[in-house]
């Protein structure tokens, strides 16, 4: 036994030491994925707030501490949390169904101030909410109310099973009290309680069109044409409103147009089928269900057709309705213009499929083919197909591409860690601005890994908030830390705040020597590659450089 080693004559040791290491190891591993996480979501948090927002949580370290002054900035304090659910609370007490309010629409309004209270804190019980529809409800619905209360035991009763029985009945009331002929677009005077009740006997209203009892004026046909039913009138007056019901129980496409030649004006539910919406509309419209809606606006809905797109003026947009009309007498109004129909054509096609290195190249936003094959060749990207030989220039990248030659390469220093010198520099302006009115965007690049970050500006004041977001989110991403900055001369990277915060952050700065992009040329070749590829798209789809 002389002759036996320290790690044979203690084993144990030798194995507790081994299995110690490991769980350190693990631990520490553990911990870094735990970072890690966390700084994502900074990052993500950080990336979905304001810029008014932003400056509050940007020296916050972990998404725990932004996201509790979001918290506190939101929601606000037990006492300003007690302060709103005493107030909705109160709104829930007072809250009544209003006779010209359908029921859906108040069980809405109702279960969405519920849902506020719960997200206070404050959770109403079942019988509780049970007992509020039942005696919230209108006159016309006693008799069911009286129903479920003597046939039905409230402490158990489910709030659904109360909803879908009111549902149906009001079903069977809006049965018995319209006519199918009323499911037209009629007008509608908005008259006195008083006088829509009129005088009565036994119970019945009695009309004062034509004297009988058991309807009222405005449900008497008395001395009047059947066509007065489909007819529609636009009155500024707040007395007279569009009367609009709708009988379809189907969805229908928002591009399907019904052409009324009763209606008075034309009429859509969907924003997006009009342009130039002016907002300054007083018009009011009342819907079948008894709701009276606030007239958003009106706008232009262009169409296209064979002669040429087509505007048709003066479209009201009524939130809420599920068809388009289009007015026989306002097209007359502003011109009538010819409608073309086309037979359908009976044609069996074939479907195929080409992948052409043509097609490849348009997708990947006109890239060279030398590049496309080696990333078929190296198989860099997933499911890209084998790609033919011939390959001819595109028109797009004739037009978009064109340039002189650049200066002569000379060797420089490059950086050996990420976010050791980052690349930055502005383009712009450009002449036609963007459909969001941005005209430059800003462009950093890391020297090391070349990864590029584009951001659109309307100003080039705007510099200085981008680069913070920038060096924020970075830096939590990689856990490397901006050094040095290397951009022109201009005066968006010059202002006294700029140099301030890199001098604060010990950021380095490189300016280059005025009027020599050639020292910035790293930046400077990639504004000339992300233009390039714009313009290549634009002029393959024909596009205006708006877009």
């Amino acid at each position: 036994m002389a002759g036996s080693s320290s790690s044979e004559l203690h084993p144990t040791k030798e194995k507790g030491k081994e299995e110690g290491s490991k769980a350190a190891e693990e631990e520490k591993s553990a911990s870094a994925e735990i970072l890690m996480k966390d700084a994502r979501a900074l990052g993500l948090i950080q990336g979905a707030v304001s810029d008014q927002m932003f400056p509050r949580i940007v020296n916050e370290e972990t998404s725990k501490g932004a996201w509790d002054i979001l918290k506190q900035e939101f929601r606000g304090d037990k006492q300003v949390r007690s302060v709103k659910l005493q107030g909705l609370r109160r709104e829930f007490e007072y809250t009544r169904m209003k006779d010209s309010e359908s029921f859906s629409g108040y069980v809405a309004k109702l279960f969405d101030l519920i849902n506020q209270m719960k997200s206070y804190g404050e959770e109403l019980p079942r019988e509780r909410v049970v007992q509020k529809l039942l005696i919230s409800l209108p006159r016309s619905y006693d008799s069911i109310c009286s129903v479920i209360e003597h046939s039905k035991d409230l402490d158990t009763l489910e709030i659904q099973e109360v909803v879908a029985s009111l549902k149906n009945f009001e079903l069977r009331l809006d049965r018995h009290t319209e006519n199918s002929t009323e499911k037209a677009f009629t007008s509608l005077n908005i008259e006195s309680k008083s006088s829509k009740n009129g005088s009565s006997s036994g119970g019945k209203p009695k009309c004062r069109g034509c004297g009988k009892f058991g309807h009222m004026v405005r449900n008497c046909h008395e001395n009047q044409p059947v066509q007065k039913v489909n007819y529609a009138n636009q009155v500024e007056a707040t007395g007279t409103l569009f009367y609009v019901c709708n009988a379809v129980t189907y969805v229908k496409l928002n591009n399907s147009w019904y052409v009324d030649s009763g209606c008075s004006n034309h009429m859509t539910g969907d924003e997006r089928l009009l342009i130039d919406i002016r907002r300054d509309v007083t018009s009011k419209v009342k819907m079948g269900t008894g709701e009276t809606v606030q007239v958003a606006g009106k706008g232009t809905l262009v169409i296209e057709t064979k002669t040429g797109r087509k505007h048709i003026q003066e479209v009201m947009l009524v939130p809420g309705l599920e068809e388009n009309l289009l007015s026989v007498g306002q097209m007359m109004e502003h011109g009538c213009f010819s409608l073309t129909m086309v037979p359908a054509t009976q044609l069996v096609l074939r479907a195929s499929v080409t992948h052409s290195l043509q097609t490849w190249h348009k997708r990947l936003g006109h890239l060279n083919d030398q590049s496309i094959r080696m990333l078929a060749n190296q198989d860099m990207v997933h499911g890209l197909p084998s790609l033919e030989k011939d390959f001819a220039v595109c028109e797009g990248c004739k037009l978009g591409k064109q340039h002189r030659d650049s200066f002569p390469a000379e060797s420089t220093w490059r950086a050996q860690f990420p976010l050791e010198l980052v690349h930055i520099d502005i383009c712009g302006p450009m002449q036609i601005a963007s459909m969001s009115e941005n005209r430059y965007f800003l462009l950093f690049i890391d020297d090391y890994t070349r990864m590029a970050w584009v951001y659109f500006l309307r100003n080039k004041s705007n510099a200085f908030e981008c680069f913070k977001k920038f060096k924020a989110m970075t830096e939590l991403q990689s856990g490397h830390k901006v050094k040095s900055l290397r951009s022109d001369r201009g005066g968006e990277f010059m202002s006294n705040e700029f140099l301030a915060y890199c001098s604060e952050a010990g950021i380095q700065r490189q300016l280059i020597v005025a009027y020599s992009p050639q020292q910035n040329g790293v930046v400077e070749r990639k504004n000339r590659t992300v233009i390039e590829m714009a313009k290549s798209m634009l002029h393959e789809k024909s596009l205006p450089y708006e877009f």
